[in-house]
């Protein structure tokens, strides 16, 4: 059995297809939700992602399982994020990236890899320029706890005990 042509196309590619990050910021107390995104403003599974300058550094992953602790510089026109930050509404709000390739969000196809965080802290506000957000992994703080699941019979009756 041979491979579909557009299949062997794409594998002999010498660069993969753009991937576009679309960010989510959902405020801890409220159901406010800010979407945006690098570059113009786009439509993708009916929602709004604002085009604004967007920059995240420190977003590495390592094989002994230590997350890091990125940064994420977004613009800040006219002070938007302003009101937020002041009355710490950004604080341990979470945060969502959405990375689609540029063909799925085009053709507006749910398929994605997504990664979340919460902020951590804004060690960083200029008023109409820039908010930094300090982000930490969904598992870091006090009273942090995997929920527990059993695996045990009737519900599993591949388990023996």
């Amino acid at each position: 059995m041979t491979a579909p042509i557009s299949h062997l196309s794409e594998a002999q590619k010498l660069t993969a297809d753009a991937q576009v990050d679309l960010y989510q910021i959902k405020l801890r107390n409220e159901d406010t939700f800010i979407r945006f995104k690098e570059g113009n403003t786009k439509t993708w599974q009916g929602n709004i992602y604002e085009g604004m300058s967007v920059k995240i550094s420190g977003d590495t992953r390592t094989a002994d399982g230590e997350e890091s602790r990125p940064q994420l510089v977004v613009m800040n026109p006219m002070g938007v994020f302003n009101l937020a930050a002041k009355r710490n509404d950004l604080d341990l709000a979470f945060v969502t990236r959405r990375r689609v390739l540029l063909t799925n969000l085009e053709a507006d196809v749910n398929l994605f890899e997504q990664r979340m965080w919460q902020i951590g802290r804004v060690p960083q506000l200029i008023s109409g320029q820039s908010i930094t957000f300090e982000l930490k992994n969904l598992t870091e703080g006090a009273n942090f706890q995997i929920p527990v699941r059993i695996y045990m019979p009737p519900e599993f009756p591949t388990v023996s005990l």
